[in-house]
């Protein structure tokens, strides 16, 4: 009897492990990448002239280029229907993608 108790016990926990784990990506080309984050300096987003990153593709460069014109240290790449914080950081850049890996929009914060 004990070792049935132990079983059920244990499969909520299970069970809610499951739910949290992520599965493995498909390996294509238009996977998000960590956050980029540069060290050290005094960092203030600017929004000028990010107009230009818009309809260019997301890439490791490109993301690296609007990274230094905005003066930020992080950069946050949000795909369609990826979860995201509403917090807003003034040394953050949110960098958001279509579809197509495509850059919709880009902004600070």
């Amino acid at each position: 009897m004990t070792m049935r108790f132990a079983l059920f016990s244990a499969l909520p926990l299970c069970a809610a492990m499951t739910a949290c784990a992520t599965s493995p990506s498909s390996g294509g080309s238009n996977e998000v990448p960590p956050a980029i984050q540069s060290d050290g300096g005094n960092y203030n987003c600017e929004n000028a002239d990010l107009a230009e990153f818009a309809g260019k593709t997301g890439s490791a460069e490109v993301y690296e280029q609007a990274r230094i014109k905005a003066n930020v240290r992080h950069v946050r790449v949000v795909k369609p229907g990826m979860a995201v914080t509403m917090d807003y950081r003034i040394d953050r850049l949110t960098v958001m993608l279509d579809d197509n890996g495509k850059i919709e929009s880009i902004s600070c914060g």
